[in-house]
């Protein structure tokens, strides 16, 4: 969990500052002209984003991981009358060499991810669009082609709820979860998450600010949520058991086919 310590200023009252402060900056001054500016770009440009970041986009939904982590939650229900199965112990304790305990804890560890997973997706979507309900910021395409005002607050409006971008949002609510149980990759799912938020400018359905405050809004939740509420319960596990998170997907492999 060595990660979780590197990235604790994202809930800092000092972070939360910068990107109010920033937000209204691009919001002001900087959201329509770099709008504009990429409908400079080349059309290869918006092929990328179009055809291979946004249908990514598609697969990692948060309504995705959320029916997996699900699937997951609901394959370790009848751990215990496995564990009482000698059978299937004795398979389990031989393939991945672990103590009944660290088997026991193991699965409980899953279910504490899948826990984490679950509620942080679904509680940063709710957040993110009440937001977009109380703000109501227009889509740039509305904006620009149909003479919507900028913001039009307290609007159901699928084309006045651009503020803060649920797709951004969720791409970096998903990506600070990966992040806090990995120690690797680090680089390559910040890159992905950016690039999924910088889709929704090419797909003209939102401005930087709304990028800007809907990756604040993923970044944010997974990490308090963690800490008010998992961090304690998972450490305690893997301390206790040496247990890594690369076991995990090992245990669960054995758990399926056993």
């Amino acid at each position: 969990m060595n990660n979780v310590s590197k990235i604790s200023f994202i809930i800092t009252t000092k972070f939360f500052i910068l990107i109010l402060l920033t937000t209204l900056i691009f919001f002001i001054f900087l959201d329509i002209p770099i709008y504009e500016l990429t409908k400079s770009f080349k059309g290869i440009i918006f092929s990328f984003f179009r055809n291979i970041i946004d249908p990514i986009s598609d697969i990692f939904d948060p309504f995705n991981i959320i029916i997996l982590c699900l699937i997951l939650l609901t394959i370790n229900l009848n751990i215990h009358s496995i564990l009482k199965n000698d059978v299937k112990i004795k398979t389990l304790k031989k393939k991945t060499n672990f103590s009944e305990k660290k088997i026991l804890d193991s699965f409980s560890l899953i279910k504490l991810i899948c826990q984490h997973f679950i509620i942080s997706l679904a509680l940063a979507g709710i957040i993110c669009n009440l937001l977009k309900y109380i703000i109501g910021v227009s889509r740039p395409k509305y904006f620009f082609l149909h003479d919507y005002d900028r913001v039009n607050p307290f609007n159901f409006e699928h084309k006045v709820n651009s503020f803060p971008s649920g797709h951004t949002q969720a791409a970096f609510t998903l990506a600070i979860l990966l992040i806090i149980y990995t120690n690797r990759y680090t680089i390559f799912i910040l890159v992905m998450a950016i690039l999924m938020a910088l889709s929704r400018i090419f797909m003209s359905m939102h401005f930087p600010s709304d990028l800007i405050f809907g990756a604040y809004v993923g970044s944010f939740i997974p990490i308090i949520v963690f800490k008010l509420y998992f961090m304690k319960k998972i450490e305690k596990i893997i301390s206790s058991n040496d247990i890594e998170i690369s076991d995990l997907s090992r245990i669960m492999y054995y758990r399926v086919f056993i």
